[in-house]
């Protein structure tokens, strides 16, 4: 069950941009993660957006506002639930996410992506330890159903 933690670059994309933008990482999240498109499953994937005010991004030291639309990621995932090709085809579906979300091509669509896989027994969610096991059946995980875990 990904949760996302997304910071742009300052007026990249508007409100609509923003909500089109949050639909598609959660799908791709959820898609690398084999979480099935289906209320109960996805309402457990979160994205947080936050938008830089002016004046506070810059690229070699310099303002760069206007230069790119950056959409920055930090995305935490259960360890042991992606493996290396997950990770290569979410890393291209989020650029895609954000590509497709830009309200205009004025300015090149820039993505960065940390994947943050969090140790059995250190993610707390609902005031406890979630483990691996249980999330498998609240998520339904497609691909680890069946798996020994």
């Amino acid at each position: 069950m990904p949760f996302m933690l997304v910071t742009l670059t300052p007026g990249s994309y508007d409100h609509e941009a923003r909500d089109r933008l949050a639909k598609l990482l959660t799908d791709a999240a959820a898609r690398a993660e084999s979480v099935p498109d289906r209320p109960g499953p996805r309402s457990r994937a979160l994205a947080c957006i936050h938008e830089l005010p002016p004046g506070r991004f810059y690229s070699a030291g310099l303002p760069a506002d206007d230069l790119v639309r950056g959409v920055f990621i930090t995305l935490y995932v259960n360890a042991g639930v992606l493996d290396a090709l997950r990770k290569a085809e979410l890393a291209a579906a989020l650029q895609k996410a954000a590509e497709a979300s830009a309200p205009d091509q004025q300015r090149p669509v820039v993505t960065s992506a940390v994947i943050v896989e969090v140790p059995e027994g250190q993610w707390a969610q609902q005031g406890r330890i979630a483990r691996l096991p249980d999330i498998v059946g609240l998520a339904e995980f497609e691909h680890l159903a069946g798996a020994a875990l």
